[in-house]
């Protein structure tokens, strides 16, 4: 009965995504500068005893949350098939399609199908498929895809027309149309031939056999030009001079008596199309949240920069927490395990947290300001460091807490700290 309720998520419309998600330069470039920063660190892994897990979920999960960003970013949810002992697979866009249901508690359920023969029957769901909407870009109750990447197209639907009239004034600017026009004195009763003027006023007129053969004489004199190059040009039969009188003589077009060349409009592209495309572009730039002056070098007033920088920070830490969320989920289930509780089998998740470090959005003064107040402990300062240098992880020292709390109170007072074991001391 829950199938009458459910719609279908066009195929069709996905796949225009991914190919605007593949081609488009700027696209492909935010996501780039995207996935640099958020997957720039390992994986940390917050729970029970690993066992080794730790290192096979660094290697081998890596292409996992590449092609959870990439799947997020193109239809905005992603389709992975999850089994115990596996390393979990997104499917690729070609190999099923999607259904969307809202339940009676107005909760929406997503479900996927297979596409080809081999996966299964295709009125039932592929078994061990989970979707992942935990973005905020889950399709809308109609099966419309609400994806980063669908307000982006209709923009670049007009960047690609301001670019394709500009290449087309462009080749019609290199090649331009050949225009003639008639000459109303080209042709009068004196310039006829001379049996003419003894003949019939009426035979004065030009008729379509005197056009016929003027024009039959002007190709045989064409002809005789023809030949004439031929002789000079090609007397020596030379390749070289050869090619060169085949060019000439290409360029040289016959004209009916009575009409010469006349130049047409010349073609033109889009008025102020650098700006044009300057603005356009700088809206793909921002519904991807990635500032341009990143990627374009324009010029950035300097009370801008810090809010540039905070604007990309918070879209890096937003692909962080959603991507981590995801990857918690999926770790849990591969690791779920079976134990019996009270002649029952309960199901228990195993406490698993998987997060990314953060990029700071403050600077090493901050931070040192807040290891010497006790707010971080030696841990997280040393990662914020390393991270905030651009350090790789392994060149951490694996030692605790140099410094006691007295020594970093020292340390940001400048003074001596006062104690009643002190001579320093003025109290009672």
């Amino acid at each position: 009965m829950h199938k009458l309720h459910e719609v279908s998520v066009s195929q069709e419309d996905g796949q225009k995504l991914w190919n605007l998600f593949r081609r488009y330069p700027t696209v492909r470039i935010c996501r780039n500068i995207i996935a640099q920063y958020v997957f720039e660190r390992d994986i940390i892994v917050e729970g029970p005893k690993l066992q080794g897990l730790e290192s096979e979920i660094i290697e081998d999960w890596a292409r996992l949350k590449h092609d959870i960003l990439d799947s997020v970013m193109a239809v905005g949810f992603a389709a992975v098939h999850v089994k115990s002992g596996r390393v979990p697979v997104v499917l690729p866009w070609e190999c099923f399609k999607v259904t969307i249901e809202i339940a009676k508690d107005f909760s929406s359920v997503m479900r996927a199908y297979p596409v080809r023969e081999q996966d299964g029957d295709p009125s039932k769901p592929i078994p061990n498929v989970v979707i992942l909407d935990m973005f905020g870009f889950s399709p809308t109750s109609k099966g419309e895809i609400r994806s980063p990447m669908t307000p982006i197209m209709l923009r670049v639907h007009a960047i690609l027309a301001q670019l394709d009239s500009a290449l087309q004034a462009d080749r019609a600017r290199c090649r331009p149309a050949v225009y003639t026009e008639d000459v109303m004195d080209a042709v009068k009763p004196a310039e006829e031939v001379a049996y003419d003027y003894y003949a019939d006023a009426e035979s004065l007129e030009r008729t379509s056999r005197n056009a016929y053969r003027r024009n039959q004489d002007a190709m045989a004199e064409l002809r005789g030009q023809h030949e004439l190059f031929q002789s000079y040009f090609c007397g020596k039969g030379e390749s070289s001079t050869h090619d060169t009188c085949t060019d000439a003589l290409e360029s040289i077009t016959p004209l009916p008596t009575g009409q010469k060349i006349s130049r047409g409009p010349e073609c033109m592209a889009p008025e102020q199309l650098v700006d044009r495309l300057r603005y356009m572009e700088q809206e793909v730039f921002a519904m991807m949240g990635v500032p341009r002056s990143f990627v374009m070098h324009d010029i950035t007033v300097r009370h801008d920069a810090g809010m540039l920088h905070c604007s990309f920070t918070r879209t890096i830490h937003d692909w962080q927490s959603s991507i981590a969320q995801g990857l918690t989920y999926l770790f849990n289930l591969c690791n779920a395990k079976k134990t019996p509780l009270r002649k029952r089998k309960r199901t228990i998740v195993p406490p698993y947290t998987l997060r990314f470090e953060r990029l700071p959005r403050v600077g090493v003064a901050e931070i040192n300001h807040a290891y010497d107040r006790g707010v971080i402990t030696w841990e997280a300062y040393s990662r914020l460091m390393i991270t905030f240098c651009g350090l790789d992880s392994g060149d951490k020292t694996k030692t605790k807490d140099p410094w006691t709390r007295d020594e970093r109170l020292a340390g940001w007072t400048g003074q001596k700290v006062a104690s009643e074991f002190t001579k320093e001391h003025t109290g009672n």
